[in-house]
């Protein structure tokens, strides 16, 4: 062992021991960042240190069990660099490892789904406030993009990021309160939320007092709004036809040197390279209007292709419940159980939440925002295999445990299917018997939901077999995360809660040592428009297919 890898491996026996200091950590992370060894030399150590800890905690009876992280799919931004690819590996892995040390139980009752907050490695690629990272608008709209384009309604857009779209047609609306409409072919980057750049593209922008100066960037110009509305056409780096609705513009920077100038409401020129603007006849835009028409028409097929999807799972037995939400239904407190399996309830009861829009115009949802917001459903006997499914949008994961479905509070196979402040699937299963620290047997992901995804629509699946001890979860039918448990334990439902857990004693468990409150109110931050749960386990092909036919774009 030369004297670089012997200084490496007091770097890593620091970090492992937790005793590295700032200066040395700052240099751990430039050395995984630059060398594969290291990060290989790091994977092998931790892969010990989490093999030792497994050993330990089963020694002790804990139920969690390390599992080496699955392969994740790299973000985009991967392709501009090994150096950088490289980085977010280790980034990404380490992230996903901690996440696993960072849970334990803490004994005492009632429950050891009690666990102190995963403490996060340390490395961090950017940060909050740097190109990129800055939310400045969201999709409020989109229609007719590209399949595999991942842009959905609801997103963030950050500064500094280029988007590229092939066709279709999305609306942005920027935190300034400027509007803007853009029709594919297309490329853009919203560099703040008063200024977006646009390299191709037909664009029209709505602009109220709030965003007065707002600026669109041009290849061949920039144009300052003082609270108008108006039209632009980039192609091949040209700006064929600039036009003002309403109001008024300037336009400055034009190649051929001439100062700015007002451009008034009716006005129409397009920017020929070094003539410089030319004045062309007023053509009204139709992007506004192409999106209100398309969208409209998307809806039906949207709704369409789902209720055959509906229709297909109906004659599944092993669905047991199925709430779809449907407009008959919008305002009442009761929503049917569409499923028709024999002995499952007919109805749940909708408590405190409130109705609101779905994954598209017309589908209603339930929004989750109180701690009084949930539907109650009772679900009789024992199931050994359970698939979990939700249409689900997040906005926001402010709770220790954030409640998408629980069971009856304090029954052997009690389930509890949530999320943590981070993103991770948590799930976990009451042991059949009572053991001294009613610990939990858990299944925890790393993190699959960050600020990125709220706001959008998300099929959020999991699945359950208490004979082979396996839970897998799902996001979008994309498998995120799979372990094993330690013992087989059938699950058990009764009077169950969607959108939040039922306590029947905050009271008293808040005076329990790490409980607390928060942890009797778990309550959805978001809402939901579908939820289903089937009696045996759905294989990642069946929950693709579920996907497909209900995705929002």
């Amino acid at each position: 062992m030369n004297n670089h890898d012997e200084h490496l491996e007091r770097l890593l026996d620091a970090y492992f021991e937790g005793s590295l200091d700032a200066a040395a950590k700052q240099e751990l992370e430039q050395l995984l960042a630059s060398s594969a060894s290291a990060r290989e030399a790091f994977w092998s150590r931790a892969s010990i240190e989490g093999s030792l800890e497994n050993w330990a905690s089963q020694r002790k009876g804990e139920t969690l069990a390390w599992q080496p992280p699955r392969k994740r799919v790299l973000p985009s931004w991967t392709r501009y660099g090994p150096a950088v690819a490289g980085w977010a590996v280790a980034a990404l892995l380490t992230v996903a490892w901690l996440g696993q040390r960072g849970d334990r139980a803490v004994p005492g009752p009632p429950s050891a789904d009690v666990s102190p907050a995963p403490e996060r490695s340390a490395f961090v690629v950017g940060a909050p406030g740097t190109v990129g990272e800055t939310p400045v608008a969201y999709l409020s709209r989109s229609v007719g993009l590209e399949r595999g384009s991942g842009i959905l309604p609801g997103q963030v857009f950050r500064a500094g990021r280029e988007v590229v779209i092939g066709g279709g047609v999305l609306e942005l609306d920027f935190y300034s309160g400027a509007r803007v409409s853009i029709q594919g072919p297309a490329r853009f980057v919203p560099d703040s939320d008063m200024r977006l750049s646009v390299v191709e593209g037909q664009v029209q922008v709505d602009v109220p007092d709030s965003a007065k100066g707002f600026v669109l960037s041009l290849p061949d110009g920039t144009i300052t709004d003082f609270g108008t509305s108006f039209g632009v056409e980039v192609r091949e780096s040209r700006t064929s036809r600039l036009q003002v609705s309403r109001g008024e513009i300037e336009l400055a920077g034009t190649k051929d040197g001439s100062d700015a100038r007002r451009i008034l409401e009716g006005q129409a020129l397009s920017i020929s390279g070094d003539g410089g603007p030319r004045a062309i006849d007023f053509q009204p835009m139709a992007v506004t209007h192409s999106l209100e028409m398309l969208s409209a028409e998307f809806d039906q097929v949207r709704a369409s292709r789902w209720d055959l999807e509906c229709q297909r799972l109906a004659g599944d037995p092993s669905l047991l419940v199925h709430f779809r939400m449907l407009p008959v239904e919008q305002g009442s407190r009761e929503i049917v159980n569409r499923a028709a399996a024999p002995g499952m309830p007919r109805t749940g009861t909708v408590i405190a939440a409130e109705w609101s829009r779905g994954r598209w115009e017309g589908k209603p949802a339930l929004a989750f925002n109180h701690p009084s917001d949930r539907v109650r459903v009772d679900v009789p006997g024992e199931h050994p295999q359970v698939t979990f499914a939700a249409w689900v949008k997040t906005d926001g994961l402010p709770r220790r445990y954030n409640g998408l479905f629980l069971s009856e509070f304090g029954i052997p196979g009690e389930a509890h299917w949530q999320f943590s402040p981070d993103g991770c699937f948590y799930f976990g299963v009451r042991p059949k018997e009572e053991r001294p620290d009613w610990s939990f047997h858990r299944a925890f992901s790393e993190p699959v939901l960050s600020t990125s995804d709220f706001g959008t629509w998300r099929l959020l699946a999991t699945t359950y077999d208490s004979v082979v001890r396996e839970v897998v979860h799902f996001v979008d039918g994309v498998e995120v995360h799979r372990s094993r448990i330690e013992d087989s334990i059938p699950l058990r439902f009764g009077r169950a809660t969607l959108g939040n857990f039922f306590d029947p004693s905050p009271e008293v468990h808040a005076h329990y040592q790490g409980l607390g409150e928060e942890w009797s109110f778990r309550n959805w931050s978001g809402a939901i428009d579908e939820f289903l749960l089937f009696s045996r386990v759905l294989d990642g092909q069946e929950i693709l297919q579920i996907h497909e036919a209900g995705r929002p774009d």
